[in-house]
């Protein structure tokens, strides 16, 4: 009797399917991830208004504080200079409030940094600027009013 010989059969991995489950898995990412909206700083900023509107701020009223590109700043006002280095920031907050209470009316804080500075010092010089806050003996509250953000390269 005569056997026939086995044909060596080649396994194949059948890919008519491998585009439709391809897309399936594409609509399945698509659909179950989150994208994430990027944080920023809040600030609230003042509407835009029809008229022009000019505002007139006496020079003893402003408090400048330059960022340098080394992260550190100098805050300057009329009769006041002073150097901070980075872990002095929270002497800002005391700066303003002497200030505040020294003018008793309305205080604009410029804040000026280089574009070489370090982001982490705006933000830390910032939120010093936003927690100076005075009670006057009549029970009213004083904050800097106006805060003014002007990037710079010059030093």
């Amino acid at each position: 009797m005569l056997l026939r010989e086995k044909k060596d059969q080649e396994s194949e991995i059948p890919t008519a399917s491998m585009g439709d489950v391809a897309f399936l898995i594409l609509i399945f990412f698509l659909t179950s991830t989150v994208f994430t909206k990027d944080k920023g700083l809040k600030m609230l900023l003042p509407e835009k208004t029809s008229t022009e509107e000019k505002v007139t701020v006496v020079k003893e009223n402003i408090v400048t504080i330059a960022i340098n590109p080394a992260g550190e700043a100098n805050v300057k006002a009329i009769g006041y200079n002073e150097f901070l280095t980075a872990g002095e920031f929270d002497r800002i907050t005391d700066i303003l409030e002497e200030k505040l209470l020294e003018r008793d009316t309305l205080l604009v804080v410029s804040l000026r940094t280089s574009k070489e500075a370090p982001y982490n010092s705006m933000v830390q010089a910032l939120d010093r600027i936003k927690l100076a806050k005075v009670t006057t003996q009549d029970g009213r509250e004083l904050r800097a009013n106006k805060i003014s953000l002007i990037p710079t390269s010059e030093e």
